[in-house]
């Protein structure tokens, strides 16, 4: 190494890394899941993915704060209860105007590190999250781990160092836009592909393999029967009848 070019590297342990989990409004949440949930059942699924994405980062020896972004009383009552600190939205500005009000108070708050994880996988394990915070940490320099989701173009977690190292930017083709941003400003970026944190609840694919991973968990008990309460209602509502159509200028015999 150069003089004038020498870097403290720093075991992951050493400086915690501060977590910002953005959850929407338990009424706006999951509407992609409404042909096969009942509103209450979505409401109960979002609690309970995020009671257990926030139990797998108090796991993680790495991370320190959790920042829960939201607008939602009771996301943040949960929130609070689970030990995590809640950043309220006065004005929510969607998923990424959520995540950049979280990285500003991190960064307020002195955080060197930030991991930016959605409220909706469940399945992810500590062991994954340890593994993308064990990248050693670097006093001088910016540098990313993107985690891509499994099933499409977006990103299911992003690690910044310092937090402001890219503009998060969540949603379709994100992944991508992640790595363009990184390249373009000369960034070190490692992309990691996890199984379980790959993998987001977003549509009814996605249940029919959250339920088969959870099978036997007293927490996700309630699908099974919410699914077929909401196919059972569905089916029983009367279909509207077609009004006959008129043809003008013809005449019947």
């Amino acid at each position: 190494m150069q003089d004038g070019q020498k870097h403290e590297m720093r075991s992951a342990n050493d400086v915690p890394v501060w977590a910002v989990v953005p959850v929407k409004s338990l009424t706006r949440a999951k509407t992609r899941l409404a042909g096969v949930l009942a509103p209450s059942a979505r409401r109960r699924l979002v609690l309970t993915m995020f009671e257990d994405v926030l139990a797998i980062l108090r796991a993680t020896p790495a991370i320190g704060s959790i920042l829960v972004v939201t607008a939602d009383r009771l996301v943040a009552l949960n929130g609070e209860r689970e030990g995590a600190r809640i950043i309220p939205e006065d004005h929510p500005a969607g998923l990424n105007g959520a995540l950049r009000l979280g990285a500003v108070h991190a960064r307020r708050e002195g955080a060197k590190r930030v991991l930016f994880i959605p409220a909706d996988v469940p399945l992810a394990t500590p062991a994954e999250i340890g593994q993308i915070v064990s990248v050693p940490y670097r006093s001088e320099g910016e540098f990313a781990v993107i985690v891509p989701a499994q099933a499409s173009d977006g990103t299911n977690a992003l690690l910044l160092s310092p937090p402001e190292a890219l503009a998060p930017n969540f949603g379709q083709d994100s992944f991508a836009m992640h790595c363009r941003q990184a390249a373009s400003r000369g960034l070190q970026a490692q992309v990691m592909r996890l199984k379980g944190l790959g993998k987001d609840i977003d549509e009814p694919a996605d249940l029919a393999a959250l339920m088969m991973v959870m099978r036997g968990s007293v927490r996700y008990a309630f699908l099974p029967a919410a699914l077929r309460d909401r196919a059972s209602r569905l089916k029983a509502r009367p279909r509207m009848r077609a009004a006959p159509e008129r043809v003008t200028g013809v005449s019947e015999p």
